[in-house]
């Protein structure tokens, strides 16, 4: 009897035992969704010529309380224009890239996305593959000139192209997207540049969200490290690419004047302060955006 009893005591703990396994194997997968790896992707936008190969390159990131580290040995997904052109895994660093040879021109989104996997969760992410010939002048914005600004003296007005996290939360300079709009759709390629040491951390998708919030055309976004030389140097790094077609600028302050007037480039201010009025000579002084607009075509 009592032999009895204890075999089935033991098998009613087995019992037990195997069902609180399998509610912890069902339970599992939820905790491990819990602990995935909050990623972020970054895209870069890329340049080149149709039939000319360009690197593609993303960074999946997690984002710490002080900075972002890379995560590697990820697999990421390359989309262009919708359609798939492979994987790539990312390094130590999180870098991953993909090369990519367009044949036609015209401005395609670059689509980024995470495979899935059990570590690592993340958004896709996007940019802008630009593909453009030579014969179609490009036009440089800067990104000081596309917002609205106060004109108060205390105002702080940088004199270099203005940061862009700065360009949160105001409203577009007025009839700046439509005449935009009007230059890229008959004149120009448009390449938007904006100043920050931050080159790594994502705000570059700040700059593109505002840019789309409010309907600027399509351009490519390029990000220059502040010093008097920086735009000097990245214009030189275009034109030794091929860039030869840099013809003409639009902005607000008098450091982006000197800079465009000295390579020879046409170039529009419409000052944000009255030490940005003495530009140089060869520099078109514009009220607003339509203004501008007219000094370019006439």
């Amino acid at each position: 009897m009592g032999q009895r009893w204890m075999g089935s005591g033991t098998a009613t703990a087995g019992l037990v035992l195997t069902l609180l396994l399998i509610g912890a194997l069902e339970a599992a997968p939820a905790v491990r969704a819990a602990d995935k790896i909050a990623g972020s992707l970054i895209v870069r936008d890329a340049l080149t010529m149709p039939g000319r190969p360009v690197m593609l390159q993303a960074r999946l990131v997690h984002d710490g309380l002080l900075q972002q580290t890379g995560i590697g040995g990820e697999q990421l997904e390359f989309v262009v224009a919708g359609k798939k052109i492979g994987t790539a895994m990312t390094g130590g660093d999180g870098r991953a890239f993909r090369e990519q040879t367009p044949r036609m021109p015209g401005n395609q989104v670059i689509t980024v996305r995470l495979v899935p996997n059990k570590r690592v969760e993340s958004p896709e992410a996007t940019a802008t593959l630009a593909c453009w010939e030579r014969r179609r002048p490009i036009l440089l914005v800067e990104a000081a000139a596309l917002a609205e600004m106060p004109r108060a003296p205390s105002f702080p007005i940088p004199s270099l192209p203005l940061e862009i996290a700065d360009l949160a939360g105001l409203p577009p300079a007025p009839d700046a997207a439509e005449e935009l709009k009007r230059l890229a759709e008959f004149f120009y390629n448009v390449i938007y540049l904006s100043s920050s040491d931050r080159q790594e951390i994502g705000k570059k998708e700040d700059l593109r969200a505002w840019l789309r919030q409010h309907r600027f055309p399509t351009g490519l976004s390029l990000t220059v490290s502040p010093g008097e030389t920086a735009l000097s140097e990245k214009i030189d790094e275009l034109k030794a690419e091929g860039w030869d077609n840099l013809k003409a600028g639009i902005g607000r302050t008098r450091k982006f004047a000197e800079t465009l007037v000295a390579h020879r480039m046409t170039v529009v201010i419409m000052p944000a302060t009255t030490r940005d009025e003495e530009v140089p000579k060869k520099a078109i002084l514009a009220k607003d955006w339509k203004e501008a607009r007219k000094k370019l075509q006439s």
